[in-house]
């Protein structure tokens, strides 16, 4: 790439006290085969050597911003602020990137200008397991794989994208990349969430544009001891449930789109009934299944708030 010659993309990294693996994720940039890029690393307040171990990357593709500590989407706005490119890929700092993902999805961005993000399927290291497709994982999105394949990526229907998108998030934000300018036009991310940041964000952007999907795990997403999904669950099951009962409210004249958010209370408040459970909290788990029942009315959800208190009658 020509120093002089503006980036085609830019990889937003948000990171806090991530002086651990930070490095690791700016590498995985700095290694990818499209090298029309720049990578900003966005410091959101770290108390740790972050600093220090982002010195010593010698590549002048690499903007080090460091800002006092707001939270992860005031991070990734920050980042897009400073962008110089019409592209934005995110890259959370313990995540990496396989050398082929940005190649691959500035191709496709160019051969389809209809749409204005592309997200692609990424391998899952969560506690020892590890999950080779997490698009076949998922409850939703992967009925639209069954069977099928498209590793040189397909255009999504915008309502099949929304839909999805209100009951469940299949998009993580390493495994994005999307158009600075539509990004902007959705309203960037709200930095009143700490949690659910970027799934609030997507329904926002499903809503007025379209994806595309690359059938290709270009992303290595880790979760560690200390992610947030591990120190404070609770917060962020109340954080997804919190964001779809909102949703629920402002499209209550939807019936199809309200449908696909029962759809996804339910599974997220067996989620949450499920974290309490397990860890002996039978009267919290009861009383989030009670909740969910209000919410959507779903028997099954009446039934475990009464299950949930007998020893061994936990549904699955």
């Amino acid at each position: 790439m020509d120093a002089a010659a503006p980036p085609r993309i830019s990889v937003v990294i948000p990171t806090y006290n991530r002086a651990h693996t930070v490095p690791g994720a700016v590498r995985s940039v700095l290694e990818q085969e499209f090298r029309a890029l720049e990578c900003i690393v966005v410091d959101d307040g770290s108390t740790d050597d972050t600093a220090t171990a982002l010195a010593a990357v010698n590549d002048a593709r690499v903007r080090y911003l460091p800002r006092p500590h707001a939270g992860v989407a005031a991070a990734r706005n920050a980042g897009v602020g400073a962008a110089r490119a019409n592209l934005i890929a995110f890259l959370d700092s313990d995540d990496l990137w396989l050398p082929d993902k940005l190649r691959r999805e500035v191709a496709f961005l160019d051969a389809h200008p209809e749409v204005d993000a592309v997200f692609s399927d990424l391998e899952k290291h969560d506690a020892g397991r590890v999950y080779r497709s997490f698009m076949r994982e998922t409850g939703v999105f992967s009925q639209r794989l069954a069977g099928r394949s498209f590793p040189d990526g397909v255009a999504l229907p915008s309502r099949e994208m929304f839909l999805v998108l209100l009951e469940e998030v299949p998009i993580k934000p390493s495994a994005l990349t999307l158009r600075r300018a539509a990004f902007i036009a959705a309203g960037r991310f709200d930095e009143v969430w700490s949690s659910s940041e970027d799934w609030e964000f997507l329904i926002r952007f499903a809503a007025r544009h379209a994806f595309g999907y690359i059938d290709r795990p270009m992303t290595l997403l880790r979760i560690g001891a200390d992610s947030l999904h591990r120190l404070d669950q609770a917060r962020g099951e109340r954080a997804m449930i919190s964001l779809l009962q909102r949703q629920q409210r402002l499209l209550r004249h939807d019936r199809e789109a309200c449908a696909a958010i029962r759809r996804g209370l339910i599974t997220r408040t067996k989620h949450f009934g499920w974290h309490y459970n397990a860890r002996g909290r039978r009267r919290d788990a009861a009383a989030v299944f009670l909740r969910g029942f209000m919410a959507t009315r779903s028997p099954g959800l009446l039934a475990r708030a009464a299950a949930v208190l007998v020893p061994g009658a936990m549904p699955a």
